[in-house]
Parts: structure tokens; sequence; C-alpha cells
């Protein structure tokens, strides 16, 4: 009996949690109400009146287990779970809007990701800064480059020129050349004065502009050519002469002349006249002289030589003269210790010896 009822028991509850998933189930789908849910009678609503113990004596909404007959009673039939009588109802409901809706939010909503997510940034990333004036923007533009391209390579190759008389050729340079030599420091330009203003003229201007026009060119004939004279007459040409030009200079201008020259003064003057006369200048000359340097501490300086020290007056300095004096110095000697040594037994007589 015991064996029989652990099955069943097990049955049970697995229809037992059936019909809980099946009213969770009907809880989310949120069809409807029917008759049978509205309390005339049919049970509540966990199986729309067909509950435990309704219409029979089973345990799972109407249908019992074994026919008619419920755990009380000893029949026994079989078991049948494969059909359900629950009516299943459907509604979708399409609520559409015409036009986008945009929900603001005025706070930051930041949402956990909670895996890493790479966010690809270019390296070096472009930064736009914006400026008050215009900048021009080089824009690449590509261009079709022939493929293959030709490369040229440069190859250093001695090539010898066929020269049918070679000849020296003298390079003229001016001796000596001139060397130019850039100097760093500013150099004033002359400026011719005055120089020539441009002023805008709200008027029209005609300048004149140089139009090449044909000249007469005269061409030299290196040859003689006879002008016939009817009457030829001699003609007094003026010789040239010496002409006096004098030519004003604005300074004095000394002119040394190797011979004395008097000059007529109608009355001389005597007036003292300074002649210099030698005498000795003494004129510093450097030279290495002593520069003392107060150190505070004494500086003792070694002498490889005796050094004479002057006293004013000499005095007995009591000097200490070390007389010698016997010291007792251990010297190593043999000295006898005595050695203790077993005595021997020899014929019942006991003796020690001694070393």
């Amino acid at each position: 009996m015991k064996t029989i009822m652990k099955p069943l028991l097990l049955i049970c509850f697995l229809v037992l949690a059936v019909t809980a998933e099946e009213k969770k189930d009907a809880d989310k789908k949120q069809t409807k109400r029917g008759l049978l849910s509205l309390g005339y009678g049919y049970g509540g609503d966990f199986d729309n009146g067909y509950s435990l113990g309704q219409g029979g004596h089973g345990l799972d909404g109407g249908y019992t287990i074994g026919g008619e007959s419920s755990l009380g009673y000893g029949h026994y039939g079989p078991i049948d779970l494969g059909h359900s009588t629950a009516v299943e109802k459907t509604i979708t409901v399409l609520k559409g809007i015409p036009y986008p809706v945009e929900k603001h939010i005025p706070y930051p909503v930041t949402k956990h990701v909670p895996y890493p997510v790479k966010v690809a940034v270019p390296q070096p990333y472009p930064v736009e800064k914006p400026v008050p004036y215009p900048v021009k923007v080089h824009v690449k533009v590509p261009y079709p480059v022939p493929q293959p391209y030709p490369v040229e390579k440069i190859v250093h190759v001695p090539v010898k020129v066929h020269v049918d008389r070679p000849y020296p050729v003298k390079v003229l340079v001016p001796q000596p050349y001139p060397v130019e030599k850039h100097i760093p420091y500013p150099v004033k330009v002359p400026v011719p004065a005055p120089y020539p203003v441009e002023k805008q003229v709200p008027y029209p201007v005609k300048v004149p502009v140089h139009v090449p026009a044909p000249y007469p060119v005269y061409k030299n004939i290196p040859y003689p050519v006879k002008v016939p004279v009817d009457r030829p007459y001699p003609v007094h040409v003026p010789q040239p002469y010496p002409v006096h030009v004098v030519k004003h200079v604005g300074y004095p201008v000394e002119k040394p002349v190797p011979y004395p020259v008097k000059v007529p003064v109608d009355r001389p003057v005597p007036y003292p006249v300074e002649k210099p006369v030698a005498y000795p200048v003494k004129v510093p000359v450097p030279a290495p002289y002593p520069v003392e340097k107060p150190v505070p501490y004494p500086v003792e300086r070694p002498v490889p030589y005796p050094v004479k020290v002057a006293v004013d007056r000499p005095y007995p300095v009591e000097v200490e003269k070390h007389v010698p004096y016997p010291v007792e110095k251990p010297v190593a000697y043999p000295v006898k210790v005595p050695v203790y040594v077993p005595y021997e037994k020899s014929y019942g007589h006991q003796h020690q010896q001694w070393e």
C-alpha cells in the first residue's frame, strides 16, 4: 500500500505545480474574465470553477484519478493527463503614434554596462579650434600616377668626351680678386630726397608711356669718302691757350715748403718760448709684492735647514736628559717540573717512580 501511495503523491504534486504555472501565465496574459469568474457558484479564479473537488472526486478540476473514485476508495485506474479544457484567449492591441515624440529628461541618464566597451578613438585625433580669422586649409587632390611609374637612378659613371685638339684655357681672375665679407651690423643706405610719394587721386590721370619708335641708325664706314668742295679755302683753327681758373676752397690748405720762408713783420715783438727740459719721470713698474693674509690659526711650515731665531735676552731652559737605568727583561731558560708516573706492580711490591 505504501509503495503505491508514494508515486501517487508525487503525481499530485506535479499536477499542482502545473496548475500554478498555468495560473501565472493566465495572469500575465490579462484576458477578459468570463462568467465563470464572476462568483456565480462556479468557484474562484484558480481554474475558472474547475478547482479541486468540483464536479467529481478528482484533483484536476473535474477530472478524477481513476474514474469517479477518489483516493479513499480502493479502485485505481489509468491516469489521463494528456489533454486540457482551458481556453486561451489572446487579444493584441496595437497603439500607434503618427509622429515621433521626444521625451526630455532634465538630468543625465547613465546606463551601467556590465562589460567593457571599447570606443574607437583615432590616434592622434583631430581637435578643431575656432579662430576669429580665416585660415587656409590645404585640400589634398588626388592625381593620377602612371603604374608602373618610371624610377630614375643616378649612376656616376665616368664618360670620356673625345676632344680633337685639347688646348689650355686661361681663366682670367682679377688679382687681387674681391672678397665679400658679411658684416653683422646695420648699414645705412642713402635714400634720395625728395623721394617719390604716390598719392591716390579720385580722378583719372594720364601717365605718359614711352613707346619705342623707329629712329635713324648711322653706320660708320671704314673707308674714306671724298666730299666735293667747290671752292676750298683755308680756315683758321684756334690753338689752345692757357686759361687761369680760380677755384675757391672752403678750408685752409697748408703746403709744406722745404726751405725757410721769411715773413715780413712790421714790428717784431719778443715773446718767451718754452723749451722742453728733460727730467726723470718715475714710471710705475709692476713688480711682485708680498700679500699678507690673516689666518685665524697657526700655520707651521717645515724648512729643510736650521733657522736661527733671534732672542733679546737669553734665559736658561731646563732640558730633561734621560738617564739609563736597569730594566728587568725576562729570559727563557729550562725549568724542571716533576711529572707523575704511575707505579708498576712487580712481585707483590708497590712503589712509585718520579722523574
